[in-house]
């Protein structure tokens, strides 16, 4: 008996252990009694080799972004607060830009009923100024109540995103990160803590302080970078502060304190701020864990994570950034 398709509740069976996607599939299929079978793997797979090809047939790429909205509400399917919210997806593996600022501007327009906003947020991090945008945006068409949910990631500028939210829903594997502007593949306050390590060397070594200030200034060349980049770091914080304090009643310390925390207190752009962690900045009254409206959020990112895979899989990147039925963006990638 031939197997029927995977429907789209068997997420893990795709990951980077799993190359082979075409070969993606199990024994369950459509529901008996189903008007609309649920949206599978195989579908998806089968969709995206024509629609992700240099010169597709017309109707094949809006096939594959029905077939991506579809996936998406039949991740919803059982979870009934889905209903309570306006919901609002921001997935990017790439750098959040001032278009994304946009996309988010035109999904809290659309929205008609006047419910609390949840927002599905994985970023990487990107420009600081589009995230406060983002957060201000956010907080302003929220109806009062702005939530997110980061399944997975939210580092550096996402991690300013949720700095607007009154609570963050997070999981065992979800990250925020500390709001450490870069400037080119650097961190901002990089260069700052370079020159002090410097000092340091050549009050330890003063035989070499004219060697370390040579280095120095063929390294920094013109001192205003110095000053440039710490302003950016402070303009970090008071964006951040800006997005705190219209919930200052719900945090656990004061906005100036979170906001000099998260830009100022990690030496690591990567720093892993976990829930426990996250718990200790923000307070217990924001970051709930395990939740409910977590698995919102968990559900459609899974959905999500597989159509990424398999437009990675046909050379292609994908982010989704909008309301559930927002059209994704998918471009072939650059050799």
């Amino acid at each position: 008996m031939a197997q029927k398709s995977a429907p789209m509740d068997s997420p893990q069976r795709i990951g980077n252990d799993s190359p082979d996607l075409e070969k993606v599939a199990d024994s369950r299929g459509p529901q008996a009694g189903e008007s609309h079978p649920p949206v599978t793997i195989d579908q998806l797979l089968v969709v995206a080799k024509t629609a992700l090809t240099p010169d597709p047939p017309d109707g094949a790429k809006e096939e594959f972004n029905t077939l991506i909205g579809r996936a998406l509400r039949e991740s919803l399917a059982g979870q009934a607060q889905a209903e309570d919210y306006n919901i609002l997806i921001h997935f990017d593996e790439g750098e959040l830009i001032p278009a994304d600022a946009d996309k988010i501007y035109s999904g809290v327009k659309s929205f008609t009923d006047q419910k609390p906003l949840l927002l599905v947020l994985y970023s990487t991090g990107g420009n600081v100024n589009p995230a406060y945008l983002i957060g201000k945006l956010c907080r302003k068409y929220s109806n009062k109540k702005f939530i997110v949910v980061i399944p997975r990631l939210a580092k550096s500028a996402a991690t300013l995103i949720c700095c607007a939210a009154d609570e963050i829903h997070m999981g065992d594997l979800s990250e925020l990160g500390p709001i450490d502007p870069q400037i080119g593949d650097f961190p901002a306050l990089g260069l700052k803590n370079a020159v002090e390590h410097l000092a340091g060397l050549t009050k330890e070594h003063p035989y070499a302080s004219a060697m370390l200030a040579d280095y120095l200034n063929r390294s920094l060349g013109n001192p205003l970078h110095l000053g440039y980049c710490e302003r950016v770091a402070e303009s970090a914080v008071q964006y951040a502060v800006r997005l705190l304090e219209p919930h200052t009643s719900t945090l656990g310390r004061a906005p100036e304190a979170i906001a000099n925390k998260l830009v100022y207190d990690y030496k690591d752009h990567g720093f892993a701020i976990d829930a426990d962690e996250a718990k200790l900045i923000f307070g217990e009254e924001v970051i709930k864990v395990g939740t409910a409206i977590y698995q919102i959020g968990s559900n459609l990112y899974e959905r999500l994570r597989i159509v990424s895979l398999i437009c990675d899989h046909h050379n292609h990147n994908f982010y989704h950034i909008g309301t559930l039925d927002a059209k994704p963006v998918i471009t072939r990638k650059r050799r």
